[in-house]
Formats: structure tokens, C-alpha cells, sequence
């Protein structure tokens, strides 16, 4: 499999706006992994739903679900040449990400949030490994996230984006102009958002085959229902389980009075 074919939902004949990366929890490249399945990422998953509903082009790339190494995935994605890479920091994961950022292309502008940034902004920010970070956006990201996606420029005036000032060696901060709309974006309306496209998601367990309960080998589409009389060739109850009703309506019953003698 090539490495451009790890990365879920992105369309190849267009130039990738930004490719959304999911940390391994280890280094598989030195120690693979044993098991094949892992959470499904779905608040990252959301974030490129609604950049992708926007009109642009990304896709997201699961290094823990396809057990990918810390070389393998940074490859990936300077493979893929977005113009944005964005990561979620998680404490479990921070070292992985930050070794991971250090190996990408200068060209790659770097996006990130997540509850680790959020925990730690300004030592995400003077992190060396993080040298080409451009934003890193706190608490819900669908709607700045595609204003980035958008113009790199308007960080200074989305809520919660911060960047590390190259010039000054500060921390820089978005101010928003209305307040009405920085509000709409921190706390976007959740009815108005899409629903999740799971097809970004490489290990959906709700695409998995669902199973029978044990010991059901009946399907459960030719059951009968509303006490309807069932058809020619649906399911009819066995006699064991007509002997089991049986014995149910009659414990069921009310006892019989005692006779007199």
C-alpha cells in the first residue's frame, strides 16, 4: 500500500488544503504494534467534515490506526504536501507529535489544538520541534479552522489562536473586532454543523459487520410482528419455545382457590 493511500476522504486530483494527523501512541516503526484497532477520532474527524463542506480538499491521516512510526507518518505527510498540517495534542501522545512536527517540510505551515494545548499553550509555543507552528487554536475548531484554512492572515482576528511572534519572540493573540461573532465561534451552534462524515474515520466500528447475540441464528428480518399470522417461508416459533410460552402463561395464572373436604 502506498503512503498516500493511508490518508482517508482526500481528493487526489486536487492540491491537499490541509491533511489532519492522529499521533501514534508509540513509535511502531521500533516496536510494532500487536492489536489492530483503536478509537476512531472523531473531533478531528468533525473539524475536516466542516473544512471539507467549506470547499477545501483535506483528509485525515490516523498513524495509530494503521500503526504507523514516527518516520512513516512524518514521510506521509510531506508525501501528501499539504498546505496545512494539523495535529491534536494529547498528553499521551505530545512527544510523538512534537518528534513528528520536527520532521516535516518547512513548507508545511503547522496547526494544532487539542486538550494538551489548551493545558499548555506557551510550552507548546517555545517548543523547538514546533518551530513552524503558525496557530494553535483553543477549544472548538470547526469554524476557525476553515477561516484559516481560508487566509492564514486572519489568526489575528479569530478568538483563541495564538501564535509565537517570530520577530518579537512573543506570544501573539487573535483579537476579533465583533464581539457577537467571536462568541458564534468559540461556541459555534451545534445544529448548524454537519454531522460527522465517518468515512474519515479508517477503523469505523459502527461499518463494521454488527453480530447475533449468541445462540440466535435466526435473521432478524424475517421475524414476525403486530401479532401478524407469518407468511410462507418467515420464521415460525419451535415447538420447544411454544412449550416454553405455555409453561410461562401458566406460572403466569392466578393459584385456584382451595377445595373443602
Amino acid at each position: 500500500m502506498s503512503r498516500l493511500a493511508l490518508i482517508s476522504r482526500a481528493d487526489p486530483a486536487r492540491s491537499l488544503d490541509a491533511l489532519f494527523v492522529n499521533a501514534p501512541l508509540r513509535d511502531y516503526g521500533r516496536r510494532p504494534r500487536t492489536n489492530d484497532y483503536t478509537l476512531p477520532v472523531l473531533g478531528m474527524a468533525y473539524i475536516a467534515t466542516y473544512a471539507q463542506r467549506a470547499g477545501f480538499n483535506v483528509g485525515v491521516l490516523d498513524a495509530e490506526a494503521h500503526g504507523l512510526g514516527i518516520r512513516e507518518t512524518a514521510a506521509t505527510v510531506n508525501a501528501a504536501g499539504p498546505r496545512w498540517a494539523a495535529m491534536n495534542l494529547l498528553a499521551p501522545t505530545y512527544e510523538m507529535s512534537a518528534r513528528i512536527a520536527a520532521q516535516l517540510d518547512p513548507g508545511i505551515a503547522l496547526m494544532v489544538g487539542g486538550h494538551h494545548a489548551k493545558a499548555m499553550p506557551d510550552r507548546i509555543l517555545t517548543d523547538p520541534r514546533m518551530a513552524n507552528l503558525r496557530a494553535l487554536v483553543l477549544g472548538e475548531g470547526e469554524l476557525r479552522v476553515a477561516a484559516l484554512l481560508e487566509d492564514e492572515r486572519r489568526r489575528r482576528e479569530l478568538p483563541g489562536v495564538v501564535w509565537r511572534d517570530r520577530l518579537l519572540g512573543t506570544r501573539a493573540t487573535g483579537i476579533p473586532s465583533d464581539p457577537k461573532l467571536a462568541a458564534s465561534m468559540l461556541g459555534p451552534d451545534i445544529n448548524t454543523l454537519p454531522y460527522v462524515d465517518r468515512r474519515f474515520l479508517p477503523q469505523d466500528p459502527t461499518r463494521r459487520r454488527r453480530r447475533r447475540p449468541i445462540g440466535d441464528s435466526r435473521p432478524a428480518a424475517v421475524r414476525p410482528c403486530c401479532g401478524r399470522r407469518p407468511a410462507v417461508g418467515t420464521w415460525k416459533r419451535t415447538s420447544s419455545e411454544a412449550a416454553g410460552a405455555r409453561t410461562t402463561a401458566r406460572s403466569a395464572e392466578p393459584p385456584s382457590p382451595p377445595t373443602r373436604t
